[in-house]
């Protein structure tokens, strides 16, 4: 057999067994919790040995850390999904709201702590939230679009309305983050309404004469 497949197939499944070892944490996470989960435990559900599991991993939080790139490409699709969608840019922004409060409900636990781990390896004083950064401009986009159509108030730039947008979800996670019974997933739902509602297009005022909207 020729060294560079033999090299191939070794890496292959090298690739394999570190993807079972962080699939298997993944489950045990989110069925025990984060803390609660030991090496020991993920090792022996994955059948390997703990040497095994630190051949890949450096230590546990090393597994979840590696989990909070995740939530940026996930909450990138969903945004994605939302610009995909022929509705008003109140609708998408009310769909992102569900599809965020639905993957909470799924892996509430595990969702925080990623959320957290991703809070402190990537915070900055003065900066976004690190999870929310990838969204911003597909929320420009959204805002833009709901500009041109006439859905959204144009007296105000696209990225602003879109930062406003993501502060008010942003109120609810922080809010779950510091307290684990919060209600996000109802919280979500009323700031996205509330956000939806605030930037619907602005009504001129009646002129005092005629009573009709003045120009």
């Amino acid at each position: 057999m020729p060294e560079a497949a033999s090299e191939g197939r070794r890496q292959r499944k090298k690739r394999q067994l570190r993807a079972h070892i962080y699939e298997t944490a993944r489950q045990l996470f989110l069925k025990y919790g984060y803390e609660a989960t030991t090496v020991a435990q993920i090792a022996e559900a994955a059948d390997v040995a703990p040497a095994t599991f630190f051949n890949h991993f450096a230590s546990k939080s090393a597994v979840l850390a590696e989990m909070t790139s995740e939530v940026s490409e996930h909450l990138q699709a969903l945004v994605d999904a939302q610009l995909g969608r022929s509705v008003s840019a109140q609708e998408r922004i009310l769909g992102f709201a569900d599809g965020v409060a639905s993957n909470v409900a799924e892996a509430r636990g595990l969702a925080r702590d990623v959320l957290l781990e991703l809070m402190r390896g990537s915070a900055r004083p003065g900066r976004d939230a690190p999870y929310l950064s990838p969204v911003h401009e597909p929320f420009a986009t959204i805002i833009r679009e709901g500009q041109a159509a006439g859905q959204v108030r144009a007296d105000l730039d696209a990225v602003f309305l879109a930062e406003m947008v993501l502060g008010a979800l942003n109120v609810a996670i922080t809010h779950w983050m510091n307290d684990p019974e919060f209600p996000l997933e109802q919280w979500l739902g009323r700031a996205a309404a509330f956000i939806s509602e605030a930037i619907q297009p602005r009504t001129p005022p009646a002129d005092p004469v005629s009573g009709k909207p003045s120009r």
